[in-house]
């Protein structure tokens, strides 16, 4: 009952404010006339009486103030008036209160930008049905130069069998088909699926429906799901399509559904799956009963609902060593699955950037915030005046802290404020930036939890700044400032924090920029690295010939050796040539098991990656032939079957020897066993086919004529821009068939860009935060300089009456300065080599304690200390001695 009184008496004071005024001045009114009247009947006069009762009484206003002071709704109305002063205060600054807010908006806006990445990428979960229940699930070939493989159908079979934990797995990979209907032939990248992989990741369609397991039953007719892009662009939308037929590959498939705009294949970026598929088709029967050594499919399991995700993993690793004790394809290794969660998994390699951006955007927020509490301080000096005489009148110190932690709130809103509409700027630089392999970031909003985030920072931020110049208040000497010597004496006593608040700028800034060098120094490197072919000055696109009416060995053959020799004939063509896979593409990778001709145990095979090439791409890309010669139009199908190989295939089997004549039995049909013997014709420096910073596994390569592919990638090596061949090339294609659509038309250097991609991004950030932190701490070193000048200028007015130099003058500024610059880089320096680690992975060629980065990098931040340093240490070398002792009279 006492709250609800209590909560009942604050809102009549808060609503009735003037009601509750009015009887409380009544009440006081009351008990002065009584008190005048007892003592006008003890026989004073009224005037005599009126005064012994109002010294009696006490003070009418503090009576008043105790009054209200004791409820909550005085709290509040006081906090009201102090935000209201607060902004007057703000307000008649304007350019200070501007260049705050915006230096917060910057600090804010970048933190919030990378926040959003971070929160869209790592922290929001998957646009799946209870997405923290789907697993990964990886093969360990190690020792065949991949450790992240995908499974074989017989294995995505046994998981289904053996597995008790989980609902379900489902499998996928990636081709392309042709829809060949009545508009225009078009190529699209398509998701072979088994029926469950919709039900086992948790998606639905929009329309129609996803695939069921009847769906690949026999006899059961091609079905077909589109994506939502597909059904709008090409069909208009048109909902009456589900249920209907179109031509895919020249034959018909029902369109089952179509999924919605929403959706995306969000699987990690390894696993060569993109996340813009067009349309899905059924895997086939027939792909869970391939080889065990054909691992092409990409699994994802749910669990069932409660059990824990490592439970998850151990039972899949179980799984695995029970497969690989009892089929002896496996050998005496056996074989390793291993599950990992699919949300950490899609984020893998996004993640260490990711973190370590978010590291640097808070430095840069911390460096941001440190130079506003100095202007804060400096301000707070300005105004020592001001508040020595509320010290003086009775204000409390308690009191003045609020008032400053309301200004700082105040100025933290406004940064927060116009952080938002910078980091929204950000976000589309960012997403107009960012790498293919962090396609969601398209798709990055400024929800709830983003901007609860920037709220928080704000208001932690706007306290803690507020704290800087409370300190300096503290030590306010109140007899001294009111006699106009504490002006001096107080930025003296204060030297130490603003020296350390200089010194945290500094050694932040040295962070930031030592990695930053260190990103540059690995991004410098990642540029110098010797792929083993050339990316500049070549052209390439893609041609399916599925469902089209070049079927059969040798017509597929002839229309190859009739594009290319058409594509040589082209003005400044030098070379054209055509592959399975090109390097850094997303199309999965093939593989063959190989073996020396003379050994028949399969359990001994190494596994290379495998590419089918036509007569002319390795002159087209400048690989190099070490010895024996390139494949040309002799190795066809009735030929002596021959290979390729690379210098690590061939230093594994021939150490020492020349491989020209050898044998080796390879899989050129993609069977998943070594059962064709191929004589070495050639061998060619091994090249980096799929990362540009590791050497994976060894390569062979088999003639197009007799290892038939598709879709195939064709090249055109020619002078000047390649890009400009685009219509010839068109040209060319409709006149040998118009009904075969080419596809992914680009340059084989644009392939290499997005291999560098992530590395390119993350560089770009952290040298966008290191030139940021450059110029703040820059500012910084400049404010506090500058503002010790101001305090010591009777001090430089006395040496220059006495007989000093101005160069002494100057140099006692720098010496000063530079001192607190060395001190803040040693810090910096230490704070470097530990956030190093953090970025580790994605340095290549430098090591994370480079001594010439170091060095650089911190030179590069005292050389800007100083030139900050050298502003007002020059206009104090220069100062009149009678005008500064004039001004500090004053």
């Amino acid at each position: 009952m006492r709250f609800v009184a209590r909560f009942r008496s604050a809102c009549r004071a808060l609503f009735r404010s003037r009601q509750v005024n009015r009887e409380l001045d009544d009440e006081l009114r009351f008990a002065l006339e009584e008190l005048t009247e007892r003592h006008r009947a003890r026989g004073l006069s009224v005037d005599a009486a009126r005064r012994t009762a109002r010294l009696e009484l006490g003070g009418i206003e503090q009576i008043k103030e105790e009054v209200r002071g004791r409820g909550v709704s005085q709290t509040i109305e006081t906090t009201l008036r102090d935000i209201r002063y607060g902004w007057r205060t703000v307000s008649k600054a304007p350019l200070f209160s501007t260049m705050v807010a915006g230096v917060l908006a910057a600090g804010i806006g970048a933190a919030t930008a990378v926040f959003s990445l971070v929160n869209a990428l790592l922290l929001s979960p998957l646009p799946y049905r209870d997405a923290d229940r789907l697993m990964f699930v990886w093969q360990d070939l190690t020792r065949a130069g991949y450790p992240r493989a995908p499974l074989a159908g017989p294995e995505l079979q046994d998981l289904r069998d053996r597995s008790q934990l989980f609902s379900g797995f489902g499998g996928i990979w990636a081709n392309t088909v042709a829809l060949t209907d009545e508009n225009e032939p078009e190529q699209l990248r398509v998701g072979l699926v088994t029926p469950d992989f919709f039900d086992v990741l948790g998606a639905e369609a929009l329309l129609g429906r996803t695939f069921r397991p009847g769906d690949e039953a026999d006899g059961a007719p091609t079905s077909i799901l589109l994506s939502a892009a597909l059904w709008k662009r090409r069909y208009g939308g048109d909902a009456d399509l589900v249920g209907q037929q179109i031509q895919v590959n020249g034959r018909p498939a029902n369109v089952l559904g179509v999924m919605p705009d929403s959706f995306r294949l969000l699987l990690p970026v390894d696993s060569a799956i993109p996340d813009d598929q067009q349309a899905w088709l059924l895997l086939g029967r027939n792909a869970v009963r391939g080889p065990r050594q054909q691992q092409f499919v990409r699994v994802v399991g749910r669990l069932e609902p409660g059990v824990d995700l490592e439970d998850g993993k151990r039972e899949i690793a179980a799984i695995g060593q029970q497969v690989g004790r009892e089929f002896v394809e496996y050998g005496r290794d056996g074989a390793t699955f291993y599950g990992v969660g699919l949300q950490a998994d899609a984020t893998r390699e996004a993640r260490p950037a990711l973190l370590a951006l978010l590291g640097a955007v808070c430095l840069l927020l911390t460096i941001a915030c440190v130079n506003v509490a100095g202007l804060l301080m400096t301000r707070a000096a300005a105004r020592h005046h001001e508040t020595a005489i509320r010290l003086a009148i009775g204000a409390g110190r308690l009191r003045v802290l609020r008032q400053y932690v309301i200004e700082g709130l105040l100025l933290s809103c406004l940064g927060g404020a116009g952080g938002v509409l910078i980091a929204e700027g950000l976000l589309a630089a960012l997403v107009t930036l960012r790498p293919a392999s962090l396609s969601r970031l398209d798709a990055t909003p400024l929800d709830v939890r983003v901007l609860a985030f920037t709220a928080t920072v704000s208001i932690v931020w706007g306290v803690l700044f507020s704290l800087a110049p409370f300190a300096q208040m503290l030590r306010t000497n109140v007899s001294a400032a009111l006699q106009g010597s504490g002006r001096s004496s107080m930025g003296v006593g204060h030297h130490r924090l603003r020296a350390g608040l200089l010194m945290t700028q500094v050694a932040i800034t040295c962070v930031l920029v030592v990695t930053a060098g260190l990103l540059a120094r690995g991004f410098y490197e990642l540029h110098r690295v010797d792929a083993g072919f050339r990316d500049e000055g070549i052209l390439t696109f893609k041609v399916s010939l599925a469902g089209t009416r070049h079927r059969g060995p040798e017509r597929v053959n002839t229309f190859s050796r009739q594009l290319r020799d058409r594509l040589r004939a082209l003005p400044d063509v030098h070379a054209a040539g055509a592959i399975s896979h090109l390097p850094y593409d997303t199309v999965p990778n093939w593989g063959s098991p190989y073996l020396p001709e003379l050994v028949d145990d399969v359990t001994q095979a190494g596994v290379a990656d495998s590419r089918a090439v036509l007569p002319g791409y390795f002159e087209a890309v400048g690989a190099e032939l070490v010895e024996g010669r390139w494949f040309n139009d002799g190795d066809g199908i009735s030929t002596m079957p021959v290979t390729i190989v690379d210098t690590r295939l061939a230093a594994r089997l021939w150490p020492g020897q020349s491989a020209i004549g050898r044998r080796i039995k390879a899989d050129p049909g993609t069977t998943g066993e070594p059962r064709v013997t191929l004589t070495v014709v050639g061998v060619v420096r091994h090249m980096r086919h799929r990362e540009l910073t590791k050497d994976l596994r060894e390569q062979v390569y088999f003639p197009a004529q007799q290892s038939l592919r598709n879709p195939m990638a064709h090249v055109i090596h020619a002078s000047g821009d390649p890009e400009r061949l685009v219509p010839a090339v068109r040209h060319v294609m409709a006149a040998i068939d118009p009904t075969v659509p080419i596809y992914d038309v680009r340059t084989l250097s644009s392939y290499t860009r997005d291999a560098q991609a992530v590395r390119k991004f993350t560089f770009v950030l952290a040298l966008a935060f290191a030139c940021s932190a450059l110029l703040l701490a820059s500012i910084g070193v400049y404010g506090v300089t500058a503002y010790l000048v101001v305090l010591r200028r009777r001090e430089f007015g006395l040496r220059f009456a006495l007989g000093a130099r101005a160069s002494q003058v100057l140099g006692m500024v720098m010496r000063d300065g530079a001192r607190l610059v060395l001190r803040g880089s040693a810090l910096g320096a230490v704070g470097a080599v530990a956030s190093a680690r953090l970025i580790e992975t994605q340095l290549y060629g430098v090591t994370p304690r480079d001594p010439l980065t170091y060095v650089a990098g911190i030179a590069l931040v005292i050389a800007s200390a100083a030139a900050a340093c050298w502003i007002p240490a020059r206009r104090a070398a220069r100062s009149s001695p009678m005008e500064s002792l004039r001004l500090e009279g004053r």
